[in-house]
Formats: structure tokens, sequence, C-alpha cells
């Protein structure tokens, strides 16, 4: 017992701590393999909420793209994304890339470990998935990387195989034409957002013509969802400082149970209170804003400017081709 003192007035341990030392009675509680699901599930949401504060750090910088008003970089974003998805020349997509570089350096965002994010896993994933229209079966065309020959009259079960099998050029354009399009649409969509404040980011969809009550809706449940992972994260945390040795499969899924059911409850109380606080304060369905966006000339500015090299491309032979 804890309340137990030794002849030296020393606290006598319990002995369940004593056995703890013995790896064949008790699994230690500081050890990785104890809690794999709980902390993996902890770090994930940690890693989550470090990604929202990142975006807002980043947003709140005085860079050349803060600077703009939100409005007017989603009429750019999108007017870019449209021009790197029609356009046939590689050389308006390599343009529109080294854009983005300069843009990302300007507005004091890290370029090497956002291109990193960006390329190297939905880029990436859609170029491996193109990878067998490169071959001459699907895409034939002229040599570009002899692979094998089969020889004539080549069959594979039942299908008649080319005498040789090689990556086309054709093929090999047209990947890289859809790795590009893809790493770049992507690229100038994160540009947009980790450079402006997602309140912000969500006003501006009003241009679109998106109705306010839908913009102030996910809004809201952006910002809620946030808090609510927030709080299982403190759950979470609280369980695993309770939990002592290694738990059984079926009691690790009844407190995952017991927490989705608490978070569950706790989600509903949070909304009735918002829908009170905003009733209390006569609510009429339209969001009110502290800060007032506002165009100025250095957006309508860029705004030309975006449209007009567009044209060129457009009518200068680039566009198609």
């Amino acid at each position: 017992m804890l309340n137990q003192m030794d002849s030296g007035n020393r606290i006598k341990l319990p002995l369940w701590m004593e056995q703890g030392n013995d790896p064949g009675t008790f699994a230690p509680c500081s050890g990785r393999k104890t809690h794999r699901f709980l902390g993996r599930t902890i770090n994930e949401m940690k890693k989550t909420l470090a990604d929202d504060l990142t975006a807002e750090y980043y947003a709140g910088q005085d860079g050349l793209l803060q600077r703009f008003d939100p409005r007017s970089k989603l009429i750019m974003a999108i007017i870019v994304i449209l021009l790197a998805g029609l356009t046939r020349s590689i050389t308006v997509l390599l343009a529109l890339w080294l854009l983005s570089l300069v843009l990302m350096y300007c507005s004091h965002l890290p370029v090497l470990s956002l291109q990193k994010r960006i390329w190297l896993f939905i880029p990436l994933l859609t170029l491996l998935i193109s990878l067998p229209a490169t071959l001459n079966i699907f895409n034939p065309g002229d040599i570009l990387l002899k692979i094998h020959s089969f020889g004539e009259g080549a069959q594979f079960l039942g299908i008649k195989l080319p005498a040789v099998l090689y990556i086309s050029w054709q093929g090999a354009r047209s990947a890289a034409f859809l790795f590009l399009r893809v790493g770049i649409s992507l690229t100038f969509g994160i540009l947009l957002a980790i450079s402006t404040p997602v309140a912000r980011l969500l006003r501006s969809l009003q241009v679109l013509g998106v109705p306010q009550l839908f913009i102030m809706i996910v809004e809201m449940s952006f910002r809620y969802l946030l808090l609510l992972l927030n709080i299982s994260i403190e759950m979470y945390e609280a369980r695993s400082l309770r939990t002592v040795g290694k738990l059984p499969p079926k009691t690790q899924r009844a407190m995952v149970a017991s927490s989705i059911a608490a978070l569950f409850v706790r989600s509903m109380t949070l909304s009735e209170e918002v829908y009170q606080a905003m009733a209390s304060r006569c609510y009429t369905g339209e969001a009110v804003s502290i800060e007032e966006m506002k165009m100025g000339r250095l957006d309508f500015a860029a705004i030309l400017i975006i449209i007009v090299l567009t044209f060129s491309i457009t009518f200068g032979g680039a566009f198609f081709g």
C-alpha cells in the first residue's frame, strides 16, 4: 500500500509497481507497442491542427499574394487552372510552374517544402497510373524507347501482341501533359488556400454566385470541426494518461466506442449552444464580417495581366498546339 512506511520512514512502493519491472507479468505503460492505435490517432489529429495553424500563419505574412484581395486571387487561380487544363504546349505548362515558384518566393512561403508536398503525391500517383498509356499497345506512334521484341504472331491470352513493344513519343507526351496539368492545378489551388485566411477565402466565393447562407454553413462547419478535433485530442490524451499496461482488443474497442459517443453528445450540446447564441443576437440569415474586402488597383492590374497573357497564348497558337 502507498500509505505503508518502512523502518526508514520512506514510502513503500505498491506491489503492482514493483511487478512492472518484470516484462513477463506486466507491460510498461511507456512502451511504444502498448497503445499504437491510440498514439497514431493522436498524432494524426495533431498533424491536422498543425497544418491549419501553419496555413493561418503564412496567410498572415506580408507577401505578394497576401496583399491581393481574395476575390481577385480566386479569379486569377481559376483562369490559370483553366489555362493549364486546356493548353497543348508543354512550354506554357513549364512557364506556369516557374510562375508558381516566383509567387511562392515573393509570398514568403516555404518553396522546397511545398514543392515536395505537391509533386510527390497526387501528380506522381497520376503519372504512375498513366504509365501504361505510354505503350504502343494503347497509344501507337513514333518509337521513343524500345522495351521488348516479341516477333510476328505473338499472342497473350488470345490477344495479338505487336511485334515490338515500345514507349511511343505520343504516349510519353500525353503522360507528361497529364502530370504537369495535375501538378500545376494543385499548385495554384494550394497557393490560393495557403495565402488566404479561410474565412475570407470562403467569403470570396460570392464572386462565383455561391449563396451566402451556404458559405456561412461551410465556414461554421470548418471552424467547429477543428474545435471538435481539439476536443478529441484532449479526450484521447486524457484516456492515454489514465491507461496503464496493455489493454485487450475488446477493451480498446469499447474505449473507442465510448469516446465516439461522448464526442457526439458534446457536439450536439455545442451546436445547440451556438444556435441559442445566434438567436439571442438576432441572427437574420446574413453573415456579417468585421473585415471589409475591397479590390484595389493591384488586383485589377493582376487580373488584366492574366487575361491578356491567356488571350495572347490562345491566339499565338500555343493554346491549340
